[in-house]
């Protein structure tokens, strides 16, 4: 074998152009846009399925709690209905507190603001707002960065706690109706 043979084809790289180079700029600019837009609508999806969720634990327990007071009217398994009346309202508890949104406004001192959420839109003056806005949205730099920040934002401050609440409210409808189950089956 010669060396010509094992060595690698080479390929002959052209110079690009400015107008190129530029179009490649904006193609990529155009891929992160799709992405931060995909994640945003990706987060916007979650939000609304852990609301829905926990609309349902409070819709079912909602449904639960009174036919928990016929049978205790009843003296059918009073033991275990009331078990499962206090399940039920901790469970419509947690899944309320699941759906309020808890993001407050942070008053300290050194806190980051989120230029993108409506809380601390809010708690700024129209000038002051449009001047901090105008600011990050010409520089593409800070742009991104306030954009990635919003989704760090709401991931950690909206996403994470209302998870935790619809776990807490299914744990309490599981475990205590199944505590209640117990008590029936064992009273009888």
């Amino acid at each position: 074998m010669t060396a010509a043979q094992t060595d690698p084809p080479r390929i002959e790289t052209e110079e690009k152009t400015p107008a190129e180079i530029q179009n490649e700029k904006k193609w990529e600019a155009l891929m992160r846009g799709q992405v931060m837009a995909a994640t945003i609508n990706k987060y916007a999806l979650i939000l609304r399925m852990i609301d829905q969720k926990a609309q349902v634990m409070i819709f079912l327990n909602s449904i639960l709690i009174p036919m928990c007071i016929r049978a205790i009217e009843a003296d059918t398994y009073p033991e275990a209905s009331k078990i499962s009346i206090i399940a039920a309202v901790l469970s419509i508890l947690a899944a309320m507190t699941c759906i309020y949104p808890k993001r407050k406004y942070r008053k300290s001192g050194d806190r980051r603001l989120n230029l993108l959420h409506f809380n601390d839109i809010g708690h700024l003056g129209e000038e002051d707002y449009l001047q901090r806005f105008q600011c990050m949205f010409n520089d593409t730099s800070k742009l991104a960065s306030t954009a990635a920040y919003d989704l760090y934002d709401t991931a950690r401050h909206s996403i994470i706690p209302k998870f935790f609440w619809l776990k807490i409210s299914y744990a309490t409808f599981a475990f205590g109706n199944l505590i209640a189950l117990l008590v029936a089956f064992s009273g009888m």
